[in-house]
């Protein structure tokens, strides 16, 4: 058994990467403890040696024992740790430099296949490379088994993924997980590359997409367990829930009329805030770091409200999606991003943050995926949060006081969660994507929504009647009538 201990600066990070990290974990061969911030409510960023000294102890039955870390002081925590704790655990103990995020999930689906600690450690440390080859970066790339001349003799099963999104961490985890119980060396081929398939990182790097064909090859005593194992497998989603069944019967039928939904305009102005300065003052530039932390945190406690509220009322998939939010927000990088910048620049904390952000959506517009594009949508959402609590200003709350339609030119998620409640019966945006985090809620809610309306929509007066046809996707508006 290899066991992992994360370390970082802050417990929301850490307890993150340790939820991510579960998804994939195989307890029998892995067990995680995590040993983030310091037990100050006022200051709580920092590292503990002590409560990382404990979160090995309690990881001690373990052969060995991998610490991730994020920042300096986090290796010089935990280097002292070492130093608190018996010779004989110390020695199972090694501090591994790869990126916390991505070097913690690889580790873990590693130690996960019961593979040896050098192998843990190898993926780790090249853990990046998938991420640096999808972004198009020049740099060195590991040894590995792509392009590989030899072919593996041995059986083989192809397979033509179905699953919407590829192979991503979870099910590319389970496809290492399953292949791991059997006595067998494997290549996996897409194309004209070859890797193996027990390495989250190689296959990471070869992008696996809905639609591309893979075939397995298995060479040794269980060669024809495992091919049968992948072929389940496959068949099942590589353990995602959706359905991949070829033979699945399909009937058709004439959808019985749905009554159209007729109510009321509610308007709602989504307002995004743009930074507000003050030129007659000269920028304090310690002030606005300190301003800039304070509105993190805050943030940061709206954010988990709008978890717990999600999971409670919708489910824990709803909550995901403000939980990634938290990821997204409490980053050590982007922090440090938003403070350089105001420190090069001696700019203000608005217009730091606002400017980082900025170059970010841009780069999720460019995006090919639209799945991946439409998450834009979650930063402006993240940008306009922090930038209340920088401008001080409480967001506006609304809730109508009839069954309504709400009108909008669009709707952040965190602006759908407070209306779990309400009685609004329908969405209309003038812009919005089919594909955001807010359509997704409102299908939770039970709550049609219609997208890309135009301009025209932003025209409906408060209380105007509608007609909303879900069959056709249509909103009918009716002319206001003089008494």
């Amino acid at each position: 058994m290899i066991n992992i201990v994360i370390v970082s600066h802050s417990k929301h990070l850490a307890d993150g990467v340790a939820e991510l990290a579960s998804q994939m974990i195989n307890p029998t061969h892995c067990q995680l403890a995590v040993a983030a911030g310091i037990n100050d409510e006022e200051h709580a960023i920092g590292t503990d040696a002590v409560k990382i000294m404990t979160a090995i102890e309690s990881l001690s039955q373990a052969q060995s024992i991998v610490v991730m870390m994020d920042l300096g002081s986090a290796i010089l925590s935990a280097e002292t740790a070492i130093e608190l704790l018996e010779p004989e655990l110390a020695e199972k103990v090694t501090l591994c430099s790869a990126p916390l995020v991505e070097g913690t999930l690889a580790a873990v689906v590693a130690a996960s296949s019961g593979a040896s600690l050098e192998k843990v450690i190898e993926e780790a440390t090249n853990s990046l490379y998938p991420k640096k080859i999808q972004l198009g970066e020049n740099f060195v790339q590991p040894k590995n088994d792509i392009n590989a001349p030899v072919k593996l003799q041995g059986k083989e099963a192809s397979w033509v993924v179905r699953n919407p999104h590829g192979l991503h961490v979870r099910p590319a985890a389970t496809l290492v997980e399953i292949l791991s119980t059997f006595q067998a060396d494997y290549q996996l081929v897409k194309g004209n590359r070859r890797i193996n398939p027990l390495s989250l990182n190689q296959l990471s790097l070869i992008q696996i997409s809905q639609g591309d064909e893979i075939t397995l090859i298995a060479s040794g005593e269980q060669e024809d367990e495992a091919i049968t194992a992948f072929l389940e497998l496959a068949q099942n989603g590589f353990g995602e829930a959706f359905s991949s069944d070829p033979d699945t019967t399909t009937l058709k039928g004439i959808l019985a009329p749905i009554a159209q939904i007729k109510a009321p305009a509610f308007i709602w102005h989504e307002t995004e805030l743009s930074p507000v300065e003050n030129l007659s003052e000269p920028i304090d530039i310690d002030d606005q770091i300190i301003k800039f932390n304070h509105a993190i945190k805050n943030t940061l406690n709206d954010l988990k409200q709008h978890a717990n509220k999600a999971n409670q009322i919708l489910g824990e998939h709803i909550g995901a999606i403000f939980n990634g939010h938290i990821m997204m927000l409490d980053d050590d990088e982007l922090i440090a991003s938003v403070i350089d910048r105001i420190r090069e620049e001696k700019i203000s904390a608005q217009q730091s943050w606002s400017d980082e952000i900025q170059e970010r959506i841009q780069l999720y517009c460019a995006l090919t995926d639209p799945y991946l594009r439409a998450r834009e949508l979650d930063l402006r959402d993240l940008r306009n949060q922090v930038l209340y609590q920088l401008q001080d200003k409480t967001r506006p709350s609304f809730i109508p006081s009839q069954p309504a339609i709400l009108v909008a030119k669009e709707l952040f998620p965190s602006t759908l969660i407070q209306l779990i409640d309400s009685q609004l019966v329908g969405i209309a945006l003038a812009k919005g994507d089919a594909l955001s985090h807010s359509a997704i809620i409102a299908a939770e809610m039970h709550l049609p929504m219609l997208v890309n309306l135009g301009p025209s929509l932003l025209k409906i007066t408060e209380s105007q009647k509608l007609k909303f046809d879900i069959n056709k996707g249509e909103l009918v508006i009716e002319p206001i009538t003089s008494l």
